[in-house]
């Protein structure tokens, strides 16, 4: 089916195949072979184990029928007449009645249709993506007696040491409690890089070289990582990234903007929204280098609908203009860091509802990756540790920053 490197060999009869490993997680960079592994691995105990469902799930379905179906497991089984394509499910028959199922964990009714089923094996993808209680709840339905093991199998790309993955994966805690888990000894880890991938292009593995900071430790190296001395430590993707529509009721709030001019740094757009509780959701991002601020501001207005309470940009006095002249008015960010730092730090804090004070949807993944890389500069002579951050990947930062800091009633006034 697939010609096995060697480490790919260990991982299949030292891991995959051990009767006493039920919990296995395949973490590391990317591009780098765990998946393919996976999912030919669940295609022999399909063919093994007549009747046997394995469900193998992403969060987002879509995402699922590209990386899953597509890519991989129709690469997989093409060809083979054993093995019957059901594109409209997502599904894969094999002619002894066992099947792989596709799902996406974004909708109910999808999610329903699993809960609906017991596997003999469960896939998550991408399981960062997901939360502990998606993983625990689908759990639950991995009990089909057709395969003598049955295993949950979690591959991704690393996040940070907060992460419930990391927890539950490497450290075998319970993500909620920090107790251990009650299956710890069941558990085994396989770390990859893109260099186990003999085949990997080599364009793709110069671009994966090029990467610099966080995204370079986690994409290439494959580690648990944020930036060393974090401005903001306290975010955490599992806990301030939403995914889906804004909650009910969000045609009522107010809807904001935050802009930080630049060309051959990038421009950035936020879009946000403040729900009833004084809370800000950052729902949209433009972040484009090497390209006028006419070109933006039609761009701007071409997404926008209705009005904002109030948009609020660096101090560029012919950018604010020209913003003007579209129909776009700011209000002249205060631009004091310090005091936006510790603004932005205590919405990132949880609050006694359990919630924290700041949101990013998923879709902003610039603003993400800032979140990660944004650091203290190191100390040096004639300065300490935390006096100031790193100018660097700080464009969507300094956004949030002008943001908050007009939402706590602490910007200057003068709308241009």
């Amino acid at each position: 089916m697939i010609e096995l490197t060697e480490k790919q060999a260990r991982a299949w009869w030292e891991i995959l195949e051990a009767p006493d490993v039920r919990r296995i997680l395949f973490d590391g960079g990317a591009r780098s072979t765990k998946t393919a592994l996976v999912c030919a691995w669940l295609a022999v105990e399909a063919a093994r184990y007549p009747g046997t469902p394995i469900l193998l799930a992403r969060k987002h379905r879509d995402h699922a029928k590209d990386s899953l179906y597509n890519d991989t497991l129709r690469k997989l089984l093409s060809g083979r007449r054993e093995w019957r394509f059901r594109d409209s499910d997502l599904e894969i028959h094999h002619r002894n009645g066992s099947f792989l199922r596709v799902e996406g964990l974004d909708d109910a009714a999808r999610t329903d249709k699993v809960l609906g089923t017991e596997y003999g094996h469960v896939f998550f993808n991408e399981a960062t993506q997901l939360s502990w209680h998606t993983v625990t709840t689908v759990l639950t339905r991995l009990a089909h007696a057709a395969v003598p093991v049955r295993k949950a199998i979690f591959d991704c790309n690393p996040k940070n040491q907060r992460h419930w993955l990391y927890k539950a994966g490497i450290l075998h805690q319970d993500p909620d409690t920090g107790t251990p888990l009650d299956d710890a000894t069941t558990w085994r880890r396989q770390h990859w890089t893109p260099y186990d991938n003999p085949h990997l292009p080599a364009d793709t593995m110069t671009t994966l070289e090029a990467l610099t900071g966080v995204q370079r430790r986690r994409m290439l190296k494959g580690e648990w990582c944020e930036a060393e001395g974090a401005v903001y430590d306290e975010f955490d993707e599992a806990v301030h990234v939403w995914d889906g529509p804004l909650p009910a009721g969000h045609e009522q709030w107010s809807k904001v903007r935050g802009i930080d001019f630049g060309y051959t740094n990038p421009f950035v757009c936020l879009w946000g929204a403040i729900d009833s509780d004084g809370r800000l959701w950052i729902t949209d991002e433009r972040y484009v280098r090497q390209q006028t601020v006419q070109v933006h501001a039609r761009a701007i207005k071409a997404v926008d609908s209705g009005s904002f309470l109030w948009t609020v940009a660096d101090h560029d006095a012919e950018d604010r203009a020209t913003l003007h002249a579209a129909g776009i008015w700011t209000a002249a960010a205060r631009k004091e860091v310090q005091a936006g730092i510790k603004a932005v730090k205590e919405r990132l804090k949880i609050q006694p509802d359990g919630r924290p004070r700041l949101f990013v949807h998923e879709r902003c993944t610039e603003t993400i990756a800032e979140f990660s890389d944004y650091a203290w500069a190191p100390p040096s002579e004639g300065r300490n540790a935390k006096e100031e951050p790193v100018k660097d990947r700080d464009h969507a930062m300094d956004c949030v920053r002008y943001m908050v800091m007009q939402l706590d009633g602490r910007a200057g006034s003068g709308l241009f």
